[in-house]
């Protein structure tokens, strides 16, 4: 496997995925392979917010979205870390797509990571979990401060 870092944070990447440039300003990392077909994307966010108050937020926005079904929701520890994880399926309109997401908060800023693949594949836990497992993060890319956000120049 392939490492990626960013100078903030550190993880294995599987191979037979293809790097895709990120479209925004949070995605570190997003990955595709076409052959399973699975998409991989790992982000990293400012928050004030706890994992809590972060899944009351998705859970609400989910219940008012007829096109996705809420699978599982729950707290979940992942190298004595505690995460969120949320399954949800939906439709591209020819087959299931399920979707599995894992956030973690460090010092303000949330860690996402996002599995995205056909509903009826196999279970991927240990393919996904080995994955986080190997995340390290060095410094904390964000410092949150008033109510605004800005990158950290820290030594890394």
């Amino acid at each position: 496997m392939t490492m990626f870092t960013n100078g903030f944070s550190t993880l294995l990447m599987p191979e037979d995925f293809d790097q895709i440039p990120p479209k925004d300003e949070f995605t570190e990392l997003y990955l595709v392979n076409t052959k399973i077909p699975m998409s991989i994307k790992f982000l990293t966010t400012p928050t004030l917010s706890g994992l809590p108050e972060i899944m009351d937020g998705i859970e609400k926005n989910l219940e008012s979205n007829d096109r996705v079904d809420l699978v599982a929701s729950d707290f979940i520890l992942i190298n004595d870390n505690l995460y969120y994880m949320i399954v949800s399926s939906f439709s591209d309109g020819e087959k299931e797509i399920r979707r599995n997401e894992f956030m973690y908060v460090e010092d303000d800023n949330l860690y996402v990571f996002e599995f995205t693949y056909p509903y009826a594949d196999r279970e991927l836990d240990d393919f996904y979990l080995n994955i986080i497992r190997s995340l390290k993060i060095s410094v904390p890319k964000y410092i949150v401060e008033n109510g605004q956000y800005r990158i950290n120049h820290e030594e890394k």
